[in-house]
């Protein structure tokens, strides 16, 4: 039987298309999916685009989807997202081959194959989840990614605020100064250059997409950009030891795993990250899986309740096609 697991996040939404014995038959990427945002009928569109091209990559019909694991953002979070998701979902599979949760629980999910202990999510914004051995849950952060401290987005707006900190001499100026004017073409004496600064990334809303930039900056050897991921790693732990007091988690060696654009930069958050949780009682450990599987594998369980998580092993994974 054929199985869909559909990770929607604020950046893109994520198709996964297998079996229960980990073979992969399609994946494909679209844009991002907030369901307090797009309602209804923009879940149905995303859903509906993401069908047509999984099947039409194995060569199936969607009456064959055994059920599809819907993780998506916002979900349960507001007036009528839940109600409008399963709507939505209704629309395009019967009811009775969907399972919908929040985008977190599937990055749970993946990370720590529905095991106890809380995993963190940063991209667009920030969030933590957790479950603990009673199966209870709890969350941190999660505002929105204007309010998300320890995301790609405010790391981004980190970056802007120590530019111009130090364009126009409140800062002293360093490696970042010359690295972010050759990105953006900043010539001469133009220090302000307020125009494509909010043409490009405050309009555009893509202050996440900086992180990319920071990174370069930090990897230069520069002190104010391991500052920025220094004081991000903080935000994320608060989130993180939030959590883990709610469930009951600190007076144990609990498992922290991460999900999320901003860990795939590697030790630049990670090794500041790391050692907050280690500091708190908590164990860090690496995602078992990403979101979009940990999706797959909650469609798979909510067919297959003897499936076994721990032994699930991707075959053949094939790169993803579509917008990403």
């Amino acid at each position: 039987m054929y199985y869909l697991g559909v990770d929607c996040g604020g950046t893109k939404s994520a198709f996964l298309l297998g079996d229960k014995n980990g073979k992969i038959y399609a994946r494909y990427r679209s844009g991002g999916c907030i369901i307090m945002d797009a309602r209804k009928e923009g879940l149905k569109e995303t859903l509906e685009e993401g069908l047509r091209a999984v099947c039409g990559q194995a060569g199936i019909g969607k009456e064959r989807i055994a059920c599809m694991g819907l993780g998506i953002s916002c979900y349960g979070e507001g007036e009528g997202t839940e109600e409008e998701t399963w709507e939505a979902c209704r629309e395009v599979l019967s009811p009775d081959r969907v399972v919908c949760q929040c985008d977190t629980y599937v990055g749970w999910a993946g990370s720590l194959l529905f095991r106890p202990g809380i995993n963190i999510i940063s991209g667009t914004g920030a969030i933590a989840f957790g479950v603990n051995k009673e199966g209870k849950t709890a969350r941190s952060s999660g505002w929105g990614a204007g309010y998300d401290e320890g995301s790609c987005t405010w790391h981004g707006r980190k970056l802007v605020e120590a530019y111009t900190r130090q364009a126009d001499g409140r800062m002293e100026r360093t490696r970042l100064y010359e690295m972010f004017r050759k990105y953006f073409g900043i010539k001469g004496d133009d220090v302000h250059f307020v125009t494509p600064l909010n043409r490009k990334i405050v309009q555009a809303g893509k202050f996440a997409e900086l992180q990319r930039l920071l990174k370069e900056v930090y990897e230069s050897g520069d002190p104010v950009a391991r500052s920025i991921y220094e004081e991000g790693a903080r935000e994320l732990w608060m989130s993180v030891e939030s959590v883990a007091k709610k469930l009951g988690l600190t007076d144990s060696d609990f498992s922290v795993s991460y999900s999320g654009g901003l860990f795939k930069s590697g030790d630049c958050i990670l090794k500041p990250f790391g050692r907050l949780v280690e500091a708190g009682g908590g164990k860090l450990v690496l995602p078992r899986q990403e979101p979009d599987v940990g999706a797959l594998m909650m469609a798979i369980k909510e067919k297959e309740p003897d499936f076994d998580a721990d032994n699930y092993v991707l075959q053949d994974l094939p790169a993803a096609s579509g917008n990403h």
